[in-house]
């Protein structure tokens, strides 16, 4: 084998190498990305705070939830997170807190499993979402999320 035909092999390797590196540095950006964007999303939650939550979300988003419950677009994420964020005795849940136990994401999506507790809850209560962010906002969320399972201290 030549020396040019062993330089050019060995450069395609290298390309090949760093092609690889540049997309694995890429993947665990977008991965610490996402997690700053769930992060933010969770404390927004934890904060009763409806609007930081819609804020979260691109005009357009979709969240569909068990039973075939779809929300879709900021008017009605407000709706719903403004009663979400409700004190318990005003039938909300304000006050929940959901503690990522395992995250998994890859370019523009993220899955995360929750534990939900809260001060009202006989026990904790687990859920997971998916989310496709676009723009550094949540654009799809699948949730699992169901508040008829939750067990509520008597």
């Amino acid at each position: 084998m030549s020396r040019s035909h062993q330089a050019a092999r060995l450069a395609a390797v290298v390309a090949t190498l760093a092609a690889a590196l540049a997309l694995v540095t890429g993947a665990a950006g977008a991965a610490s990305s996402n997690a700053k964007l769930v992060k933010a999303h969770v404390g927004a939650l934890a904060a009763c705070d409806a609007d930081a939550l819609v804020a979260g979300y691109t005009a357009d988003a979709t969240v569909f939830f068990p039973e075939g419950v779809i929300v879709q677009g900021r008017a009605a994420l407000q709706k719903l997170y403004d009663g979400f964020v409700l004190p318990p005795e005003e039938e909300g849940l304000c006050g929940l807190k959901a503690k990522p136990m395992k995250e998994w994401s890859a370019g523009g999506t993220s899955f995360v499993k929750f534990k939900v507790t809260a001060p009202f809850l006989a026990k904790p209560y687990f859920s997971t979402d998916g989310y496709v962010f676009e723009g550094g906002k949540i654009a799809a969320e699948m949730s699992t999320f169901d508040a008829t399972k939750l067990v509520f201290k008597k």
